[in-house]
Order: C-alpha cells, then structure tokens, then sequence
C-alpha cells in the first residue's frame, strides 16, 4: 500500500513538474508574441507616416499648380484657339466653293465647247 502511496505521489509529482514545464513554455511563448505585437504596432506606426508624407506631398503638389496655373488665361488661350479653327474652317469652306463654282464653270464652258463642235458637224 505504501508502495502505491509512493507511486501515486511520484506520478503526481512528475506530473506537477510536467505542467510547471509546459507552464513555462506557455510563458516564454506570450513573451515572444509581445516582440511579434510590438514588431506589428512599428509597422502601423511606419505605415501611418508613410501615408501621412504622401498625404502631404499630394496636398504641397496640388497647391504648387493652383499656385503656378491661371484657368482664366487657360480659358482665353482655348477660346482664341477655337476663334482661329472656325476662321480655318470658314476660310477653307469659302476656297471650297470658290474651287467648286470655278469647276462647274470649267465644266460648263468644256461641255458648250463640246456641243458647239458637235453641233458644227451635225449641221
């Protein structure tokens, strides 16, 4: 009985000391989590300055060309550039006309030619 006694005692105490261990273990692995987390909030706390610079580099950029470019004299450079290409295209279309109306009269005087010669000779 004692024997038992013993051996019970010896199993829980072994048992006790396994648990202690595995304890330990548990501890050491929380411990090196904590360099894992703190290891993480660096990395937001880079990202975050990361993103903040950009934000800042966006906005400074924006402002240099509000700053350096006018939208009036945008607008007038554009409408003048407008005024000239109607002007193009209304001087091309009078040369058109001018062009068409000095072919139909081309045409015209090639076909009374034609018809005077031809009416010559039927005659």
């Amino acid at each position: 009985m004692i024997k038992k006694i013993l051996k019970t005692l010896f199993k829980s105490g072994k048992a006790a000391t396994e648990s202690a261990g595995k304890s330990m273990e548990f501890i050491d692995d929380l411990l090196e989590k904590e360099h894992i987390v703190n290891a993480v909030e660096g990395i937001r706390e880079s990202t975050g300055k990361v993103v903040q610079s950009a934000g800042t580099v966006y906005q400074k950029t924006k402002d240099v060309i509000d700053d350096n470019i006018n939208l009036d004299n945008l607008k007038e450079g554009a409408g003048k550039l407008v005024a000239k290409g109607k002007e193009a295209t209304s001087d091309l279309a009078d040369s058109m006309i001018e062009s068409s109306e000095t072919l139909k009269n081309v045409i015209k005087e090639g076909g009374d030619f034609v018809k005077g010669v031809l009416g010559d000779e039927e005659e």
